[in-house]
């Protein structure tokens, strides 16, 4: 076989893959989740941990990832229904829902859904130098110094995406998530 015949299939199986990765992404939360927003979101949420490392520092073998979920009671029953059998990276997955960010000490991932633009301002702030993945209900998250912010386009999620936790190492965000997302900050 000639080897431009093999650079050709090579080539064709990765853009192949990577649409696959695509279509799981964008339109898997739609057809997967039984309708709701919240369990699009959810099920968006839950896919995140496929594309984010955080350090072995952060997450020791063994333990749990920790979701903390505030003001979004809805999107954490959906959540947990969808992790409730599902570990992600070896690690099962435990929900917790808070009454604010200030009491979400030794979580992975916070969730935050209805707050205004200053409280996610603060949030943001305040989890500035730690490995935790910040995702926000409100698309211009990034903007205000969080990680991801989501929004319901129709029945499909689209989101921005912060690399700034990235760059500093907090964890490794995959470069296939930031090429699917709308925006990258």
């Amino acid at each position: 076989m000639a080897r431009g015949t093999r650079t050709a299939r090579a080539r064709r199986a990765r853009w192949a893959a990577l649409g696959v990765c695509a279509l799981l992404l964008w339109a898997g939360p739609t057809w997967a989740a039984g309708g709701s927003p919240e369990d699009v979101k959810a099920r968006f949420v839950f896919l995140l941990f496929k594309y984010v490392t955080w350090p072995e520092s952060a997450v020791p073998a063994n333990a749990p990832f920790v979701v903390g979920v505030v003001g979004d009671p809805a999107f954490a029953d959906a959540f947990k229904r969808i992790v409730a059998e599902s570990p992600s990276q070896g690690h099962p997955i435990d929900v917790r829902t808070l009454a604010d960010g200030a009491e979400a000490t030794g979580i992975h991932l916070l969730y935050v859904g209805g707050e205004d633009p200053a409280a996610l301002r603060k949030l943001a702030h305040d989890y500035h130098g730690e490995p935790v993945l910040t995702v926000a209900d409100r698309f211009e998250f990034p903007d205000l110094g969080g990680d991801i912010g989501l929004e319901m386009s129709g029945d499909r999620v689209t989101f921005s995406i912060s690399r700034r936790k990235s760059e500093r190492g907090d964890f490794v965000i995959s470069s296939k998530l930031m090429r699917l997302a709308s925006e990258v900050k």
